[in-house]
């Protein structure tokens, strides 16, 4: 078996908590669209995985019109929220540095629309680390459609087998058999409880991911340590 020289990451529920944004946006539509009702975190990260219109569709279902005129508002919304950079989980920005260092080549394959992802990883000041982001358009088919993951390793000019997909949800489960690439489950994010990934390494905390992979291989500058 080839040894790992990419490591591809979902996005949302493994890089970043967006659930809290989320809310602010959609009780804000529910406000304006006349509700009283309120919706927290439980209820936004059951579907927090699953793309903008079943996220938005799940939580406006009786108060949505069209529901793709709702969707386009949504991510408008979304579009001027600046990504804080507690969003990101516990051990995210220091060890994405840290995979770059022993020579990792980074990349995202998210189910969130392209201009909407490099705006989260900008925002961050991630971007040095990801030269390859794919998200979704109106001309890609979503995860677990193969599409995104094979556009992430045309970039990378790579192959399966020299690829780990890390992800946090039965979708990203599911895009990584489709596609013949390794999967990592990382647990602290937005799966159901009765979702259980066999057959692959699981890390309960991102640094866990972060010493796995840096014991596979040597830093490419050990004497500098990581930038």
């Amino acid at each position: 078996m080839s040894p790992v020289q990419n490591i591809i990451f979902d996005l949302d529920g493994t890089l970043i908590d967006s659930a809290p944004v989320f809310v602010q946006i959609l009780n804000e539509m529910l406000r304006e669209r006349g509700s009283a009702r309120h919706v927290g975190l439980t209820e936004i990260r059951q579907f927090a995985s699953l793309g903008g219109p079943a996220l938005v569709g799940g939580v406006l279902a009786q108060e949505c019109g069209d529901l793709r005129q709702e969707v386009v508002d949504f991510r408008a919304r979304y579009a001027l929220y600046k990504t804080p950079f507690e969003s990101l989980y516990e051990g995210v920005a220091e060890g994405v540095k840290q995979l770059t260092a022993h020579g990792y080549r980074l990349a995202i394959c998210s189910n969130k629309p392209q201009q909407l992802c490099e705006k989260v990883i900008g925002d961050l000041e991630l971007t040095s680390h990801f030269p390859v982001i794919v998200g979704s358009s109106p001309d890609r088919m979503a995860k677990p459609a193969p599409d995104l993951m094979e556009l992430v390793m045309s970039g990378l000019g790579t192959t399966p087998a020299e690829c780990l997909y890390v992800g946090d949800s039965e979708i990203d489960h599911a895009l990584a058999g489709a596609t013949g690439v390794r999967f990592a489950f990382v647990t602290y994010g937005y799966a159901t409880d009765q979702f259980a990934a066999d057959q692959c390494e699981q890390f309960s905390r991102f640094s866990d991911l972060v010493q796995f992979l840096k014991e596979e291989r040597e830093p490419l500058h050990p004497a500098r340590g990581v930038a």
